[in-house]
């Protein structure tokens, strides 16, 4: 098999499984990356910071590719489900290649340092087997590029969330913190607007498309897209849950634990 002229193997897919753990190595050889964490930091706290640093560049590069896939395309023009383009296949390739080596990251690292989390490590693995099935199955068929630029929106707040962790690590962030709350109600909102009102305004594209309501929409665009759209919907709202949670405590903390403690003097 040649799976570098293979049609449902982007070069992309390639690119990500290379370049993104040569960078991982790189962070590691630079000075100036350790210093960001504080001296006493252990191993596997750094190595959680480059990670995350790779993380933050793929979002980045997935963000910028799919707004301009989406403001690039005539969509009154062009069908959302069977618009040709090049930048489809290169984002899911990307997302593949990243969420695989991001995977294998997980497993390391619950392997050498005891942690990891459950609901990342399913969350890799739905989208990573999504994935595969769309570039072996849908690639040359049915591109879906208007899914896909709105699903690589989702990265938006990925960077957010990740600085957020850079802060709190170096010491910066406290209960009380103007910065702290700043942040936080950056990510809750960005979280929100790319990963939940993203999911749901596909719905009401699709549906406008074919003259029935956004929730109706799901049910006409395939299992295949269903299934994906519907599990990352409603995981992404439990994740906005948990942080919102942690806005209202550090609200709470701010304007209310304060005035008690006034009144109490």
């Amino acid at each position: 098999m040649d799976i570098l002229n293979n049609p449902h193997v982007p070069p992309s897919l390639i690119g990500a499984l290379t370049l993104y753990p040569l960078l991982f190595g790189l962070l590691g050889k630079l000075q100036w990356v350790k210093n960001i964490l504080p001296p006493k930091a252990d191993t596997q706290k750094r190595y959680h910071l480059y990670n995350k640093i790779v993380a933050s560049v793929h979002s980045t590069i997935m963000t910028t590719t799919g707004l301009y896939l989406l403001l690039s395309v005539d969509w009154s023009k062009n069908d959302i489900s069977t618009y040709k383009t090049a930048l489809t296949p290169f984002l899911v390739g990307l997302e593949l290649g990243y969420l695989t080596q991001d995977t294998a990251f997980e497993f390391y690292q619950r392997a050498q340092f005891g942690v990891g989390s459950n609901l990342i490590l399913f969350h890799h693995v739905s989208v990573i087997l999504g994935s595969v099935y769309y570039l072996y199955a849908l690639t040359l068929n049915n591109p879906g590029p208007f899914f896909i630029g709105m699903l690589s929106l989702m990265n938006m707040s990925t960077p957010i969330l990740h600085f957020r962790w850079v802060l709190q690590s170096r010491g910066r962030t406290f209960v009380n913190s103007r910065l702290k709350r700043f942040v936080d109600t950056a990510l809750m909102v960005t979280y929100f607007w790319c990963r939940i009102f993203g999911n749901w305004w596909m719905g009401v594209a699709i549906g406008a498309k074919l003259g029935v309501s956004w929730y109706q929409a799901p049910m006409y665009i395939g299992k295949k897209f269903t299934i994906t759209t519907t599990t990352m919907f409603f995981m992404n709202i439990v994740w906005w849950l948990i942080l919102a949670k942690q806005w209202i405590r550090s609200v709470k903390n701010v304007y209310f634990t304060k005035q008690s403690t006034k009144k109490a003097e």
